[in-house]
C-alpha cells in the first residue's frame, strides 16, 4: 500500500488540509477496498465519503454500520474523530470533544509536514496512526453486532439488504437509461439519413416535375410523400428540441396529432412554462408521443386534449380523450381507478417517468373505464433531487 508521503508527493500546491484529505481518501480507500473484500458480513462492511459542510470544513468520513471516523480538515489542523454511524447526519454537532481522537498540525506547509504534539509524523508514522483508528473503528463495530439481540441484528441486516436493493434499482434504472439513450441515437441517425437523403431525393424530383409539363395528380403525390417523410423524421427525433424548446413541439405533436387520430387534439399551455435538462424534456416529449400513440391506436376517440398547467413548484402534463378507455387492474387499482401501474401499452411511459425520477421528483397516473375515456397525468417537481434523496414526489 501507498504510503501518504508518498501519495503526497508531486500534487499541486494547495491548502495543507485539503492534500492532506486527499491522500487519506486514497489511503482509506485502498484499505477498505482490502478489508471488505476479506469479510462476509454486510453489517461489517466499510465504505468512504467525502462531504463539505455550509461553514467550510470538509470532511472524509470511514463508517461501518456501527461506528465511523470523521476527518475535519479546516485552516491548518486536521481533527479526527470516532462517532456513531447514526450521529453522521447531526455534523458537526456530533463530533464532541471527548471524541476527538487525534489532532494534527502542519509543521511545514512546504515540505507538507505534519505534527501530533510537537511530534513530527512521517508518512509511515502517519500510516500507523490512521490504522489505529481504522482498527478501533472495526473492534467497536464488531464489539457492538457480536453483543446485539438477535432481532436487533435482523433489522439492522434489513438496513443492509435495503442498501443492496437500492443499489439494484440504481443498476436497474442505469440500464434503462442506456437502452434508452441507445434507441434515442439510432432514431436519431434514422431520422437524419432520411432527413438529409431521402427527402433530398424527393425535394429533386419535385422540383424536376414542377419544371416539366407532368401531371397535377402526380405533383401532389410527391408534395404528399415529402410532407409524410418531414413528418416522419419528427416523430423519429425531435431535431428542433433544444432550439425552440418543449412548448413549441409539444404544440406541433398535438397538430400533428390531429391529422392522424381523425378528430381534434387540442392543446392547453401556459405561454412561460419552466425549463429542465434536455434529456428531461425529451422523456417529458416521448411520454406525450407515446399517450397519443395510444390513442391512436386503440380509443376510437372523438376528442384529445393535452393540457400543461404549473402550480407552485409543480408541472402537470395531462392526456386525456373520450375513447373506449380500459379496465385497470383490481390488484393496482386506487380510488376512483386511479392508478400508479397502468395497463398494457403503458411501459414506456413508466419507465421514462422513473428516469426522470432519478433527476427530479416525478409520478405518473392513469385513469381509466371502459367507455369512459383515459387520462395519464405526469407531474413533475420543477426543483431538482439532491443527490441521496429517496426517490418519490
Amino acid at each position: 500500500m501507498k504510503s501518504i508521503q508518498k501519495i503526497e508527493e508531486g500534487k499541486e500546491r494547495e491548502q495543507p488540509f485539503e492534500a492532506l484529505l486527499l491522500s487519506l481518501e486514497e489511503f482509506f480507500t485502498l484499505l477498505v477496498r482490502r478489508y471488505n473484500s476479506t469479510v462476509e458480513d454486510e453489517l461489517m462492511h466499510m465504505s468512504v465519503q467525502k462531504t463539505t459542510h455550509p461553514n467550510g470544513d470538509k470532511r472524509l468520513i470511514v463508517a461501518t454500520s456501527q461506528w465511523a471516523i470523521t476527518v475535519r480538515g479546516r485552516e491548518e489542523s486536521v481533527d479526527c474523530f470516532i462517532i456513531p454511524a447514526t450521529e453522521i447526519m447531526t455534523l458537526p454537532d456530533s463530533e464532541l470533544p471527548s471524541r476527538n481522537k487525534l489532532t494534527l498540525k502542519v509543521h511545514d506547509r512546504d515540505l507538507g509536514a505534519w505534527k501530533v504534539s510537537d511530534v513530527v509524523v512521517t508518512g509511515d508514522e502517519m500510516n500507523a496512526l490512521m490504522r489505529g483508528l481504522f482498527k478501533d473503528v472495526v473492534s467497536r463495530t464488531r464489539s457492538d453486532i457480536d453483543g446485539m439481540p438477535e432481532p436487533l441484528r435482523l433489522i439492522a441486516a434489513g438496513y443492509s439488504f435495503a442498501g443492496v436493493v437500492r443499489a439494484l434499482v440504481d443498476e436497474k434504472h442505469a440500464l434503462v437509461q442506456k437502452i434508452v439513450d441507445q434507441q434515442e441515437v439510432i432514431l436519431s441517425s434514422l431520422a437524419r439519413e432520411i432527413h438529409d437523403v431521402v427527402l433530398g431525393n424527393v425535394m429533386l424530383l419535385q422540383r424536376s416535375l414542377a419544371s416539366s409539363n407532368s401531371s397535377e395528380e402526380l405533383h401532389e403525390l410527391v408534395t404528399e410523400i415529402s410532407s409524410k417523410l418531414r413528418e416522419i423524421c419528427q416523430d423519429l427525433y425531435p431535431r428542433d428540441l433544444r432550439d425552440c424548446g418543449l412548448r413549441p413541439l409539444l404544440s406541433e405533436l398535438c397538430n400533428s396529432a390531429s391529422k392522424h387520430l381523425g378528430c381534434p387534439c387540442l392543446f392547453e399551455c401556459p405561454e412561460e412554462i419552466p425549463t429542465f435538462p434536455s434529456e428531461v424534456e425529451l422523456h417529458i416529449y416521448r411520454i406525450a408521443q407515446e399517450c397519443l400513440n395510444n390513442v391512436a391506436k386503440h380509443a376510437d376517440a372523438s376528442r384529445t386534449k393535452v393540457s400543461i398547467s404549473v402550480d407552485h413548484n409543480l408541472f402537470i402534463m395531462s392526456i386525456s380523450d373520450d375513447g373506449k378507455g380500459f379496465s385497470l387492474s383490481e390488484s393496482s387499482q386506487g380510488r376512483g381507478g386511479r392508478t400508479t401501474a397502468g395497463g398494457s401499452g403503458t411501459g414506456i411511459i413508466r419507465e421514462r417517468t422513473e428516469l426522470i425520477n432519478r433527476l427530479f421528483p416525478a409520478k405518473v397516473w392513469f385513469d381509466s373505464k371502459p367507455q369512459k375515456g383515459t387520462k395519464v397525468v405526469l407531474e413533475l417537481s420543477t426543483v431538482a433531487r439532491e443527490q441521496g434523496e429517496p426517490e418519490s414526489l
